[in-house]
């Protein structure tokens, strides 16, 4: 027997073996899939409702766009009639390995690392010249002045 597995990648689950290609929705540059059945052949083991030791290495190979979707409107003894398409995107995987025990690939490569020293400088303080024009200042004429 063949090793496989059943993941679940956003709402769908998938069962699949080593080197086939998986079509599934937009999954936009990273794919986080969970293993909810591991078999290599001779054991089977269930998980609750994930198996912690299992992973899958997926690779996107690809992206493509599904069939149109046709829906239309349309009234009687009006000419009325309206169309709309729509064309789903979705992404190719690649199943490279799947593998039970051990850590990640991603965990394995982490590295960590220090971080580096800001020097916070201040600006330079900058004067600057503001040519004011002379104000004239007016007098309010009243009723009683004008007479």
């Amino acid at each position: 027997m063949d090793k496989y597995a059943i993941i679940k990648i956003g709402s769908a689950q998938y069962k699949v073996h080593e080197g086939e290609t998986l079509i599934v929705d937009n999954q936009n540059g990273k794919v986080d899939s969970e293993v909810l059945l591991f078999s290599d052949g001779k054991t089977t083991i269930l998980g609750d409702p994930i198996v912690k030791d299992a992973h899958v290495k997926l690779k996107i190979s690809g992206a493509l766009r599904g069939d149109k979707i046709v829906v239309g409107r349309f009234k009687s003894k009006s000419r009325y009639r309206k169309n709309r398409g729509y064309r789903d995107t979705l992404t190719e995987l690649l199943v490279e390995k799947i593998e039970l025990g051990g850590k990640k690939d991603e965990e394995e490569k982490k590295v960590v690392e220090t971080p580096k020293k800001v020097v916070h400088t201040k600006p330079a303080k900058v004067e600057k010249k503001v040519a004011t024009k002379k104000s004239v200042k007016t007098k309010k004429v009243t009723k009683k002045e004008t007479k």
